[in-house]
């Protein structure tokens, strides 16, 4: 990808992160989450999505030793929820674990998924959201390719 092309594209992202985060503080009911409180559970229908004001989550995955192993964490000024799942209501395929106190303005995944039906730039911006996250698994995966000695995969 070109550098031309990849700053557009981190644009058409920092839009989109601003607007979901912004809809959730519109939209969105304030809820509380003490230490280890689950925003969603592994395997059962996702629905909630929402902007964190303060704290942080872990998404939790398990394991093949049958533990819990932590995929990400995301803190104050991010988004938390299984994301577009959350839309529809399929099946979580994370656990998301509150790691310190945290406030988020929530909103239901139904709800977001009914305004992006609304709105094509509502639309636009959820599609430009899911490239974002789609990106940073990329880049994850990548990532810990390259620290265990793995050779032949470029992040492009």
């Amino acid at each position: 990808m070109q550098n031309n092309e990849r700053m557009k594209q981190k644009e058409h992202y920092s839009e989109a992160l601003a607007y979901l985060r912004d809809y959730c503080l519109r939209h969105g009911r304030l809820m509380l989450f003490s230490v280890d409180d689950i925003f969603e559970t592994e395997g059962t229908a996702a629905r909630l999505f929402g902007y964190i004001e303060n704290g942080s989550f872990r998404y939790l995955v398990r394991n093949y030793k049958g533990g819990e192993s932590t995929v990400e964490t995301v803190a104050a000024g991010d988004l938390v929820g299984c994301y577009p799942y959350c839309l529809d209501g399929d099946a979580a395929p994370v656990t998301i674990r509150a790691d310190k106190p945290a406030t988020v303005y929530v909103v239901d995944g139904a709800d977001l998924d009914e305004h992006y039906r609304q709105s094509q730039e509502a639309e636009r911006m959820g599609r430009d959201y899911m490239a974002y996250r789609l990106e940073q698994v990329k880049s994850r995966i990548i990532a810990r390719y390259q620290q265990k000695g793995g050779k032949g995969i470029k992040n492009n």
